[in-house]
């Protein structure tokens, strides 16, 4: 973050100060545990606590201001008083990034926005300075703070936009204000809090709307959802497909192990590509981060999205691959889950692990809302019926439905369920684990790993 004054920010916001210094604060935070010397603590409301009872640590730490709701009097730095701590956060963001001439970049969609967003990091890097969205910071309080790590010397920034209801893209884009928009797909993530897959589309299209006449729009023509709709989209567009016609096209995708290659298509040429993580569903993300950084016409060549796709690094928890002393294979997928990922990913696991005794672990699906026992039944009907796993193990509320329907076992607990996998898991098995971030399956893998 660039330095700026408290006056300044006081201004923006219609915030009032107490114990009024002339300084300037080079960071911004809103856990105190984060507090450094010279930074900004802003204080907002969650789910539990407010941030304002924690603001006399931050100010032991060396914050050297506060935006708080209410006046605390033990507290001898100056005090921005607001309203309302989020929205103010939010409208000093959007006053933030337009300091900068830097193009926003906003990723969104149901599956794959984080391998997207580090793939197109990786490739606009080998030419510029980009700041990106870090960790799941994607939402009304992360994009905010990630907009406030701008400086000089940032061409790009790359957004991940996530929502779980309508009119928060639209939000976040008035923040944001992006110059380019990808969303990878409509899947049913969230499904139980929009109600229906028109009201996810409708939502994920906020994005698209947002850009102006100059914008961009990056297409998935695979999408049956997003495809009908990109017609009456106004600004510039450029799409990609893994199967049919594009401006951004492949052929000839296999996937191993640990690595998947494919051939590439832009523009009339053609080039080898390697991605460093296994899953066809990740060439399609690939595909959507090329088309972004060719439409941005600003001197990426072709080299670089090769280099770029090739050196990226992959997300944790979304098909990582370990291998055990024993020999046996962990593929820990274990981030999040919705009936769409978890169908892509279970059956590009059989497909890549064929000739390996395959085991998945799978968790709940959270979310779905009145979908979720209905598609965790689907899950073990898809596994049973593709021949998916050689052995199934659930855990959760309702993959005790999935484990019936895939004719598996289901464990009550985490700790029964990895007491089993020890005692079962042996040289040459590929142990696939997915579920919601929520089941924390890391919990087992780490046991399994020992």
């Amino acid at each position: 973050m660039e330095k700026i004054g408290i006056n300044e920010i006081a201004d923006v916001i219609d915030g009032k100060i107490v114990n009024c210094r002339n300084i300037s604060i080079n960071r911004v935070v809103i856990d105190s545990r984060d507090a450094t010397s010279g930074c900004l603590f802003w204080a907002i409301r969650g789910e539990k606590h407010y941030g304002g009872e924690f603001a006399f640590s931050a100010v032991e730490k060396g914050a050297a201001a506060v935006v708080l709701e209410k006046q605390d009097t033990n507290i001898n730095v100056p005090v921005i008083l607001v309203k309302n701590g989020l929205r103010s956060l939010q409208r000093f963001a959007s006053y933030y990034r337009d300091k900068f001439s830097v193009k926003v970049i906003g990723i969104t969609g149901s599956n794959g926005k984080t391998t997207t967003k580090e793939m197109l990091y990786s490739i606009l890097s080998r030419k510029f300075k980009v700041l990106a969205t870090r960790g799941n910071l994607n939402n009304h309080i992360g994009l905010p703070l990630t907009l406030l790590g701008l400086e000089k010397k940032h061409k790009y920034c790359v957004l991940e936009m996530g929502a779980n209801h309508s009119g928060e893209i639209k939000m976040l884009c008035k923040i944001a204000k992006p110059h380019c928009g990808i969303i990878t797909n409509i899947g049913s993530a969230h499904i139980g809090e929009f109600g229906s897959m028109k009201n996810i589309l409708k939502a994920k299209i906020e994005l698209f709307d947002s850009l102006s006449a100059r914008g961009i729009a990056v297409i998935n023509n695979d999408d049956p959802y997003i495809k009908p709709v990109s017609k009456k989209i106004s600004c510039r567009k450029i799409s990609f497909s893994t199967t049919g016609t594009a401006d951004v096209r492949c052929s000839d995708i296999l996937s191993r192990e640990r690595a998947t290659s494919f051939t590439m298509f832009i523009r009339g040429k053609k080039m080898m590509i390697q991605i460093p993580v296994p899953g066809i569903f990740n060439v399609s993300n690939a595909l959507s981060a090329s088309s972004a950084a060719i439409a941005l016409n600003d001197g990426i060549s072709l080299n670089d999205i090769v280099l770029g796709l090739r050196k990226f690094a992959p997300p944790k928890k979304r098909m990582e691959v370990f291998r055990t002393k024993s020999g046996a294979i962990i593929i820990d997928d274990a981030y999040n889950a919705n009936p769409v990922s978890m169908r892509n990913a279970i059956e590009n696991y059989s497909k890549i692990f064929y000739n390996r005794r395959k085991i998945l672990v799978i968790g709940d699906m959270l979310e779905l809302g009145r979908f979720g026992l209905a598609e965790h039944k689907r899950l073990g009907r898809f596994i049973r019926e593709g021949k998916h796993a050689d052995l199934l193990y659930t855990t959760g509320k309702l993959s005790e439905y999935t484990a019936i329907e895939g004719a598996g076992m289901h464990f009550k607990s985490k700790e029964e369920l990895a007491k089993e996998l020890v005692r079962v898991v042996d040289k040459g098995d590929a142990v696939f684990f997915k579920a919601s971030r929520m089941i924390s399956l890391e919990d087992i893998i780490a046991i399994l790993r020992k």
